[in-house]
């Protein structure tokens, strides 16, 4: 649309409100890697590779947030790589990792990956999402009328909620009840705001406060506790359930059918 956009680790640094610094590894192979000894000593507290059942439950549930939210690579959850292990080290450790450069380099990998296993997707949708709103390309498609809300299409991850680890076997069955009632996928229809509010009076004040400090001690400006929204956005968030949206592709497609047999 000749608008130019620039990903980058710092593009995506700035986005996700990270520096690009930290512990950083990749390219690990093979069996006889010094870090295989460090890693098996962190998840399994062995110098040999242990199976997934002698994992500690803190590290099962850090492992499936990578796979499925850090380092996504669609489909069932992969094998990780020594690369992805070494990064849940440094999670686990809390040693400080460089998130940015692990995401950019993922980033690189999975259009790769996708043309040689035949899938079709592509990681960090909402981040991808902030950088395309920031360079200006969704007020673009906004303003150019070529597309509506629902012909990009919408696609909502996995929640991890108390099935989840049932299905893990971190929970027994004995502990797990099902609501009626609790987080379910729907399909959030917004006008593009021209910024992201990231805290609001609503929330406590001490978020309030450190996100304060932290964005004078990185940009050198000063945020007044009064200038801070109210509210998150400003307006209802429009919610079209996946039924909804399902309803009018299967009207379309009835439709198309009838003018075909016409």
């Amino acid at each position: 649309m000749g608008i130019p956009v620039t990903i980058s680790k710092e593009v995506i640094a700035r986005a996700i409100r990270r520096d690009a610094e930290g512990s950083y590894e990749e390219g690990l192979e093979g069996k006889t890697n010094p870090w295989n000894e460090v890693v098996n000593m962190t998840m399994f507290n062995s110098t040999k590779r242990g199976k997934y059942c002698d994992m500690r439950m803190e590290h099962k549930l850090l492992q499936k947030i990578m796979s499925k939210n850090l380092l996504p690579k669609g489909g069932g959850v992969d094998q990780p790589s020594l690369d992805d292990i070494v990064f849940l080290h440094f999670l686990i450790k809390l040693e400080k990792a460089n998130v940015p450069k692990y995401i950019f380099n993922h980033m690189l990998w999975a259009p790769k990956e996708s043309q040689n296993s035949n899938k079709s997707w592509i990681p960090y949708g909402r981040l991808l999402y902030e950088i395309f709103h920031q360079g200006g390309i969704l007020k673009a498609l906004k303003l150019s009328k070529v597309v509506n809300d629902e012909q990009p299409g919408t696609v909502t991850r996995k929640i991890i909620i108390v099935g989840t680890l049932r299905k893990m076997h971190m929970i027994k069955k004995e502990e797990f009840t099902k609501l009626k009632i609790g987080l379910q996928e729907s399909f959030v229809v917004s006008n593009l705001m021209d910024d992201f509010p990231p805290i609001c009076k609503q929330d406590p004040i001490d978020v309030q406060t450190n996100f304060i400090l932290d964005h004078w001690e990185r940009t050198g400006e000063t945020i007044k506790i009064d200038d801070i929204p109210e509210q998150m956005y400003g307006g209802a968030l429009l919610v079209a359930r996946r039924e909804s949206q399902r309803k009018r592709q299967l009207q379309k497609l009835m439709m198309m059918k009838k003018l075909l047999n016409q």
